[in-house]
């Protein structure tokens, strides 16, 4: 039983003191008017059960307080009771005393310390008060000795009710405190037993895990066994490609070879024809520049004509100059016979004229003579030209040879590269076949990783297996140690 639990059933007190209190009140009340002839006056002891009804009716709202009101209810109305109820036939009163002792030995059931001083002092405080002020019903009931023997009763058993109360508590604490350790140690040996379940769980998957694992190596083993007799079968095939290679090999060495020595012939026609072709260049300079030349003569040669036909124009004139002045001179010889004075004018203008006929003669001369030189410069141009053609025509002709050799180096040179690209295609059927069979190759080591990566995971997996089994012997040893604690301790 806890003390928690004890302390909540204040409310089975409260009302086990409300019927006493009600009980009282109504029993004494009808004692006194039955055999001591009470009067109205003695409804005094129905005031404390009229108290513990409005108590009752109140308990809810005052909670915690409302036990303090029972408790201080009997002390109070009793003393009033005392106080009132003075008479000479109140003898009988002394049976108030004994409600208080009564009442007190009904607060040890709330085992509270407090509870028990309050209604003490109360009882005192109000009882001492209620006699100073009314002695007479105090005495009435006890004399002054019977008071202090009824005082110092109560105060032994207000110690006796208050050891009680503490004996009970640490009784209750002491229980409950086992209690708790006792639930602490169901609790404990719960929680080995969930744990042994656990790791017996724990430990029959890591055997199921193992021998699954142990099936799956033994199905891995053989088929690595087949993939190692794959990988022998294409590694032979492999082997014979390679070796067809290697014949093929030297026939492309070969034909390389073939189109490196007419690649090197090529370049060496090459730097010919480039040669040749330069010295064709400057030719064709040289013939520029004397075409040039035989341009400027054919244009000198053009102003000499020019100047000709001036020549030949002034001759005309001069002609017909000579003629008129005939015909002038014939006139006047036949006018005048004697008139030699006109005829020798004309004689002289004949003369001049000769002279001047003469003179352009000369220019003529001059002028054919110039053409003349002319020709032959242009005679010379020419007959030059004529040489510097033929050296180009020599050029032209080596030129034209050795694009025949280099057209025969071409054809060796594609027919090589012919016979090469024919190896190349078989070489390219061997390799194609070589790269398969190395992509199955692969495609084995993949597959062989694969497997060697599972067993490493079930070789990891079996370790971690392994470690979670001693982790669980460690558990359970664990567990076996903590029971045999608990066990000894229990003991």
């Amino acid at each position: 039983m806890q003390v928690q639990s004890i302390r909540n059933e204040e409310k089975l007190v409260n009302n086990i003191m409300f019927i006493y209190i009600l009980g009282v009140a109504v029993s004494g009340w009808g004692f006194v008017m039955v055999l001591l002839n009470g009067g109205l006056r003695e409804c005094i002891f129905l005031l404390s059960g009229v108290c513990a009804i409005l108590t009752k009716v109140f308990e809810k709202p005052l909670g915690s307080r409302a036990k303090y009101v029972y408790a201080c209810i009997p002390p109070i109305v009793g003393a009033i009771t005392a106080a009132v109820s003075n008479t000479n036939d109140s003898a009988g009163y002394v049976c108030l005393t004994h409600y208080y002792f009564v009442a007190t030995l009904l607060l040890v059931p709330y085992y509270e310390q407090k509870l028990l001083r309050v209604s003490t002092i109360v009882t005192f405080v109000v009882n001492a008060g209620m006699m100073i002020a009314f002695p007479a019903g105090f005495l009435k009931l006890h004399l002054p000795i019977g008071w202090i023997f009824t005082g110092i009763v109560y105060l032994v058993l207000f110690a006796a009710c208050s050891f009680i109360v503490y004996r009970a508590t640490t009784l209750f604490t002491m229980v409950e405190e086992k209690e708790k350790e006792v639930e602490n140690v169901l609790d404990s040996v719960q929680a080995l037993s969930d744990k042994l379940y656990s790791a017996g769980t724990a430990l029959s998957q890591v055997s199921e895990s193992e021998s699954a694992s142990a099936e799956e190596l033994a199905a891995t083993s053989e088929q690595l066994v087949e993939t190692s007799d794959r990988l022998g079968a294409k590694t032979d095939e492999s082997m014979s490609n390679l070796s067809e290679l290697k014949e093929w090999e030297s026939v492309v060495a070969d034909n390389v070879e073939k189109v490196e020595m007419t690649s090197k012939d090529l370049l060496d026609k090459s730097v010919e024809n480039e040669k040749l072709l330069n010295d064709l260049h400057k030719i064709n300079g040289e013939v520029s520049d004397s075409m040039k030349l035989t341009t400027d003569v054919a244009q000198k040669l053009s102003d000499a004509v020019r100047e000709i036909g001036v020549t030949l124009k002034l001759i005309s004139d001069i002609s017909s100059s000579t003629n008129l002045l005939a015909l002038n001179a014939s006139i006047e010889a036949a006018r005048a016979g004697e008139a030699g004075r006109g005829f020798a004018v004309v004689a002289t203008e004949v003369g001049d004229l000769a002279n001047s006929t003469q003179e352009s003669l000369r220019v003529v001369e001059s002028v054919i003579e110039r053409v003349q030189q002319n020709v032959k410069k242009i005679t010379a141009h020419v007959e030059e030209n004529f040489s510097k053609l033929g050296t180009q025509n020599e050029y032209f002709s080596n030129v034209f040879k050795s694009m025949q050799d280099m057209t025969a180096l071409l054809n060796v040179s594609v027919s090589a590269i012919q016979t090469m690209g024919d190896t190349y295609n078989k070489q390219s059927e061997v390799i194609e076949r070589t790269v398969s069979i190395n992509q199955d190759i692969a495609e084995n080591i993949r597959n062989e990783n694969e497997q060697f990566n599972s067993i490493n995971t079930m070789a990891e997996s079996n370790a971690n297996d392994t470690a979670e089994v001693a982790k669980q012997a460690g558990v359970i040893n664990e567990m076996v140690d903590e029971m045999s604690r608990l066990l000894k301790r229990e003991e």
